[in-house]
């Protein structure tokens, strides 16, 4: 069984044999330049597997690889979206560089809106970054941590004021 990078889902084709416990799913997957790969997900992986397959789906496919008339053949074990296997990696943090002040309380209520709907996943310290004319840059640390799931940055990152965020 072997852990992939992370995929993107270009295509799935659901075949039904006669039996109906014996469907299964064939997702093309792709890995940069290594070109595409075919992935068979029989009906008892499919089950729990069918959300995350839609096109264009970034996963996380746990597979049995074995070779076959010098073919590749991948058994989907598993199926799991890319923000899931973030949020399980760990605590992070995240450093967010602002052009000044006047950025701060925007990206304060992205933090709060995201602790108060109880987003899930990796909680960690969020340091502001900004130029201080008679300083230089400035880190400003919270002494709190928050949830620094890749949606949280994504919303940091569409804030005005805020010029980039970085993964600690």
């Amino acid at each position: 069984v072997y852990d992939f990078e992370p995929l993107d889902v270009l295509a799935v084709a659901y075949l039904l044999n006669r039996r109906a416990d014996e469907a299964l799913a064939t997702a093309e997957q792709s890995v940069e330049e290594n070109g595409e790969y075919e992935v068979t997900v029989f009906s008892e992986a499919l089950e729990s597997a069918r959300e995350h397959l839609d096109t264009g789906s970034k996963v996380v496919v746990t597979a049995e690889a074995t070779m076959e008339a010098d073919q590749l053949k991948l058994l989907c074990r598993g199926v799991t979206p890319i923000d899931e296997v973030a949020a399980a990696a760990g605590a992070m943090a995240l450093r967010v560089f602002i052009e000044g002040v006047e950025a701060l309380d925007p990206v304060r209520s992205v933090l709060e809106r995201a602790r108060a709907d109880q987003v899930r996943g990796a909680q960690g310290p969020v340091t502001l970054t900004f130029d201080a004319p008679e300083l230089g840059e400035v880190d400003m640390e919270t002494q709190e941590t928050w949830p620094v799931s890749p949606q949280i940055r994504a919303a940091l990152r569409s804030l005005p004021g805020v010029i980039e965020v970085q993964d600690l």
